[in-house]
């Protein structure tokens, strides 16, 4: 009943805020704060109830396959994305529900920093590894992809920082811990991780919206329209 309660709340939030701007904003405009705002109820969702914590890797990864068919028709942008996504569903299909279930709780953060590095490496590095395999990409940084690294990097020291922790207290240094609450990292690492995962899905809806808006304007132009 309680996630419920906060799916409609949120729902409601989500429906009033939108039929308010309904008068001055564009569709464009509206459909991606509604798509937006829902991706985050889920996160939001997957934070206070841990039953669901599968929602915010499944929002985002959801929120990249969209970002990536939505700039197809931007070979810079689509590229961009499809590095995340293609490990995200790795993570969803098989990394996740492992790391959860088979391995010390440390080797969870320790093995997402290499994840999220690597994340950054072939972003950083995306333009060399386009000219490797030949890719009709005509290869450009733009502001968003320095975003994602930024987010990534937070990602990689909120992990590093909990990890460490972790490691000291159950393993490394257990004996000195016994009974000894809180356990700082730990136990706030969730809500670390909102608002990070929170930015990272603005920046994909973003882009979303960068690029149809512009494939927009680009049929527009191919018919004659002055814009």
């Amino acid at each position: 009943m309680d996630v419920w309660l906060v799916a409609l709340l949120g729902l409601g939030c989500i429906g009033s805020s939108a039929i308010y701007f309904a008068k001055h904003k564009s569709l464009l405009w509206l459909g991606a704060f509604v798509v937006g705002g829902v991706l985050a109820l889920t996160i939001l969702i997957s934070v206070l109830f841990r039953e669901l914590y599968w929602l915010e890797s499944t929002s985002l990864g959801l929120a990249l396959v969209v970002s990536v068919v939505m700039c197809r028709r931007f070979p810079n942008w689509a590229y961009l994305l499809a590095i995340p996504a293609s490990i995200k569903l790795i993570d969803l299909l098989w990394l996740n529900t492992y790391l959860l279930t088979q391995v010390p709780s440390w080797v969870f953060y320790f093995t997402y920093i290499g994840y999220d590095v690597l994340v950054m490496a072939l972003i950083w590095y995306r333009g060399p590894i386009a000219n490797a395999l030949k890719l009709n990409v005509h290869y450009k940084r733009f502001a968003q992809e320095y975003l994602l690294l930024i987010v990534s990097s937070l990602f990689v020291l909120t992990n590093l920082l909990t990890g460490t922790e972790d490691l000291l207290r159950n393993d490394v240094l257990g004996h000195y811990f016994i009974g000894f609450e809180p356990r700082f990292f730990y136990d706030i690492y969730r809500y670390v991780r909102f608002p990070l995962s929170i930015a990272e899905m603005s920046i994909l809806v973003m882009i979303s919206y960068f690029a149809v808006k512009a494939g927009i304007n680009q049929k527009q132009r191919m018919k004659g329209v002055r814009l």
